[in-house]
């Protein structure tokens, strides 16, 4: 782990910093959730704002080893800040509304409430514009300073990232992530997701851990560019097949 961290410091600084600020702040929530029960949806206020931050930091050393492979340092640059600035933004606003002791998502019940809610989407927008470009570049870029195996995990991590991002706009479409129920319903533990309905956040959870797991996978199981895609092909009919039953209310934990 302290090899990793060295190298990860020498790669992107402002994303390996970046990081131990959201665990820090994981770390906060968890000392704030064990002193405010407050409820929201049925769970602890600070257990979202928590997984966001954890969520974060784990996203920012991803992309701060990943980003690496391209040759541009002003793109790695510009690419690195995108992700800062959209993480700090939403974070800050899951953490404003869990003091407020309401849902940060979907949560439209007062003019404040909405606006926050509105600037959840502008920065994850604005994540996945970032995102978007991060990966034309990766696909166009003609050298990879990777093996062939490693270098199309990394694509198809970012691909699949992209493509079940799609749900996550999906879930602001209907303002809910729950199918055939309300948000709030008894859930798994941690995840919260729900044992009595379709939950539209485990895709969404598939899609942004395909960016560790994809790579991770090639990288120290396979040796070949085919074998890479075949299992990338896998994880995305997993996900579609999740997806099928949440929209027709099937829980992928039954109660």
């Amino acid at each position: 782990m302290r090899n990793f961290l060295i190298e990860l410091f020498r790669r992107n600084r402002s994303l390996h910093l970046f990081g131990w600020f959201n665990f820090f702040m994981a770390v906060l929530c968890i000392g704030l959730l064990a002193f405010d029960h407050t409820l929201v949806l049925g769970i602890n206020a600070w257990a979202k704002p928590l997984k966001f931050y954890f969520s974060a930091g784990l996203m920012s050393w991803t992309m701060g080893w990943l980003l690496y492979s391209i040759n541009s340092k002003m793109a790695r640059n510009l690419f690195s800040w995108g992700i800062i600035i959209s993480f700090l933004m939403e974070n800050a606003i899951v953490f404003i509304q869990s003091w407020r002791g309401v849902a940060s998502h979907f949560n439209t019940k007062t003019p404040f409430d909405a606006l926050l809610n509105n600037g959840l989407l502008l920065f994850i927008a604005l994540f996945f514009i970032n995102m978007f470009f991060i990966t034309i570049v990766v696909f166009t870029q003609r050298k990879m300073p990777l093996s062939q195996h490693y270098s199309w995990g990394v694509r198809m991590g970012l691909l699949i990232f992209l493509i079940l991002s799609m749900v996550g706009f999906g879930m602001f479409l209907i303002q809910a992530h729950t199918i055939g129920g309300e948000d709030g319903s008894k859930g798994l533990l941690f995840f919260n997701w729900s044992k009595k309905h379709g939950d539209l956040r485990i895709i969404h959870f598939m899609g942004v851990h395909a960016l560790q797991i994809i790579p991770l996978v090639s990288y120290y199981l396979f040796e070949k560019k085919r074998q890479v895609i075949n299992f990338s092909i896998t994880y995305l009919i997993v996900a579609i097949v999740l997806l099928i039953l949440a929209l027709i209310e099937i829980p992928i934990v039954p109660k």
